[in-house]
């Protein structure tokens, strides 16, 4: 929606309700910007209790939110997702909209702001560590508690594991820390089920006993006896064909396999490592993964990077380190304004889309600090800043938006007037005419 119509009075108690359980922190204000309503959180969040600031302009506060609620209200577009610095060390997201009634007369105007200071600040501590080079195995992992602790269990147990999860998202990664974690011997050996014929499937991964198809020569081991001692990974396989996934199957149950074409049994000593695509049960639906091999796994569902923010800050820092190792350049630190784009960005390419992100910082980025300019242009957001900057003339805004754009004009320029001339896109004369106005002289 591109604005908010008013609220029926019997909705009332639960729209109050509403505004005071959720945690950010939400502004109302009416036309001439006084404040309407300011709930719990934004209390919290910036200190300054109801009492003190509903009936008063949101100006005598704020200076850019104040400039930003009067464009929403006088263009009736909304706002979204625009970075802001509120007072130092304090970072959100903000969104804002225009209010208006049935007949579409402007009521004023809502704003919500979500805090975002703990990934800067996990960010920033990340480079004030000494041992800040972090174990890369251990990065990937989902940092949220139950997540976590579910596959370190998983890793301390050698049973056949099953990741589902988008592309992208650290399965192999996952499965090769567990393989380390676990101090297998062997070696971490992978096959992928969709670049090797169906036909051929099998062979690979349970090798070729030879026989009527070839002389003694022509025999071969497969990926399961290759990985003695460690771990296969076998990725996409319900793309397996219907056969191997039997034999793999009777493998994991019997812990023993035979090659293609042979009868000798051979014990089976690594682990098994499968991935499939989200939403691992449609595939036993869909009858291209045999339930029993289904269910021969431990499945763990490994989280999309959109759904594991929390861990941006410190997989950030560990795609930047590899990237400078390997251009040989220094790890620049990502500005608060950066760091915030990237946490609000969705990810929809996931890990190796980071990876593209960072490596593109450390190409573009010019001194030790890397800002929001130096991200790819599709990940970059608006900052406050940028948007109050004057687009509307002076002559087309309501006074009270006027005398604000005034006042921050000049606090911008430390009361320098030509210089908040110019800011303004006015003469001199114009604004020492405003300026005596508004009382500003």
């Amino acid at each position: 929606m591109d604005d908010i119509s008013v609220v029926p009075k019997r909705a009332d108690p639960f729209f109050a309700a509403l505004l005071e359980s959720v945690g950010d922190a939400v502004t109302m204000v009416d036309p001439n910007g006084v404040v309407l309503h300011w709930n719990e959180a934004a209390e919290r969040f910036y200190g300054i209790a109801r009492g003190d600031i509903v009936g008063r302009r949101i100006g005598d506060f704020f200076r850019k939110e104040s400039v930003m609620l009067y464009q929403v209200m006088e263009s009736g577009a909304p706002v979204r997702d625009v970075y802001h610095e509120p007072k130092p060390g304090v970072h959100v997201i903000l969104n804002a909209v225009p209010v208006t009634d049935e007949t579409g007369a402007l009521l004023g105007a809502v704003s919500i702001e979500r805090d975002i200071t703990n990934y800067v600040r996990m960010s920033e501590e990340l480079y004030r560590k000494p041992d800040a080079e972090s174990n890369g195995l251990d990065t990937v992992l989902p940092s949220s508690g139950d997540r976590d602790e579910q596959v370190r269990l998983m890793a301390a147990h050698d049973v056949p594991l099953l990741l589902s999860g988008e592309a992208g998202a650290g399965k192999r990664s996952i499965a090769m820390w567990i393989h380390r974690r676990s101090g297998a011997n062997g070696p971490f050996v992978a096959v992928a089920c969709g670049a090797v014929p169906g036909g051929l499937l099998e062979t690979e991964l349970f090798g070729y006993a030879g026989g009527p198809y070839g002389d003694a020569g022509s025999e071969r081991p497969g990926k399961l006896e290759a990985a003695a001692g460690g771990s296969v990974y076998i990725k996409d396989i319900h793309l397996m064909p219907a056969p191997a996934q039997e034999k793999l199957a009777a493998a994991l149950s019997e812990r023993a396999f035979a090659r293609s074409g042979g009868s000798e049994t051979l014990p089976l000593t690594c682990r098994i490592f499968a991935t499939v695509p989200d939403d691992a049960e449609r595939f036993v639906e869909e009858g291209t993964l045999l339930a029993k091999l289904f269910y021969a796994f431990q499945l763990y569902r490994v989280p999309p990077l959109r759904e594991r923010k929390a861990d941006l800050p410190q997989l950030c820092h560990l795609l930047l380190s590899e990237a400078a190792k390997q251009m040989e350049k220094p790890v620049p630190t990502l500005h608060p304004e950066a760091m915030a784009a990237l946490a609000m960005y969705d990810w929809p390419g996931n890990l190796p889309q980071l990876k593209n992100a960072m490596e593109h910082v450390m190409i573009v980025a010019r001194g030790a600090e890397a800002t929001a300019a130096d991200l790819p242009a599709s990940i970059r957001m608006t900052t406050l800043s940028g948007l109050t900057q004057p687009a509307i003339p002076l002559t087309l805004e309501s006074e009270e938006m006027e005398r604000t754009r005034i006042e921050e004009a000049l606090r911008r320029t430390n009361g320098n007037k030509a210089g908040a001339a110019r800011l303004l896109g006015i003469s001199r004369g114009a604004l020492y005419y405003k300026l005596r106005q508004y009382g500003l002289d």
